[in-house]
């Protein structure tokens, strides 16, 4: 009977239990904290641009040793695509992804393009900046947005997904609108997905996890880059030690990388481009496993 009367007391706290996390969650209360960072773990080697120009090996080894095992290309350091790729195979570290230049190239370098990204087969080819004429108004944004759509159906047939990487100036607003709303409200999802850098979100005075709620199932990427306290929100250029390890900045990273995970981001990629990138690549991944949300 003790045990039994147990049972059915574990039952009715399993219960009560159950409608008061319904009752929390009609409320607005946030449920416990139980998710952690599952990755995979990549780096955008932009991050490294000035330790990559003077040793590769080395610094590919450095981003392995630091628990990196995805890489998103940025150029590809005084080699040939074929022996940048082999140097990424010997370090142990898999190429997902490949910004391959602004609009312009893709407009007028497409073929060439294709033919890198069958080197490296990422998953994604990625551009990186379009020119202030294609979004300086409405229309023009609707043009690119054409564009995007084309080239992401050309990259389709080849084999892989185009996608585009904002910087700040994408959510400048015109009108009611900005030119990075324009962007996804124009592109087909079968053939165009983009990558957020939550650095720029915020540095615009926005929520990363907000907007990444927007657009559900529109981000597949995501650049993971923390901004340093005090800096001031705007938009123009901002300098390079603005970026600060996962942690150390403004963002609020376990509701950032709840709302990422939630809406169907795939490739996660670190950067870091202050002067002590190095050393911030480890602690970003270091503090990526202590993160629960």
């Amino acid at each position: 009977m003790t045990s039994r009367r147990a049972f059915l007391g574990s039952v009715g706290v399993a219960i009560l239990g159950a409608r008061a996390a319904r009752a929390g969650a009609a409320l607005g209360w946030a449920a416990p904290a139980q998710r952690s960072f599952k990755g995979p773990l990549g780096i955008q080697l932009y991050s490294l641009r000035n330790q990559l120009d003077k040793d590769v090996p080395g610094s590919l080894k450095l981003i392995r040793d630091a628990g990196y095992t995805d890489v998103e290309t940025a150029g590809f350091y005084k080699m040939t695509p074929a022996e940048f790729k082999k140097a990424l195979d010997k370090a142990g570290l898999k190429c997902t992804g490949m910004h391959s230049g602004d609009d312009n190239r893709f407009r007028t370098k497409l073929d060439e393009i294709i033919a890198e990204a069958k080197v490296f087969k990422p998953a994604y080819v990625t551009s990186p900046w379009i020119q202030e004429e294609h979004r300086k108004d409405a229309d023009g944004c609707k043009r690119i947005a054409a564009e995007f759509n084309e080239w992401g159906k050309k990259l389709q047939a080849a084999g892989f997904r185009f996608a585009f990487h904002n910087h700040d100036l994408e959510f400048k607003p015109l009108g009611s609108t900005t030119p990075m709303d324009i962007l996804i409200q124009e592109t087909d999802p079968k053939l165009v997905d983009f990558e957020l850098d939550l650095f720029f979100v915020k540095k615009v005075g926005l929520t990363p996890a907000d907007y990444l709620r927007k657009y559900p199932g529109r981000f597949k990427l995501v650049h993971l880059k923390d901004i340093a306290k005090g800096t001031p929100a705007g938009f123009g250029e901002a300098p390079d030690n603005a970026c600060v390890p996962l942690g150390e900045g403004q963002i609020d990273w376990p509701k950032t990388l709840a709302a990422a995970t939630d809406v169907g981001v795939k490739y996660w990629y670190i950067e870091d481009e202050s002067d002590t990138a190095p050393e911030g690549i480890k602690k970003s991944a270091e503090y990526l496993k202590t993160v629960r949300f």
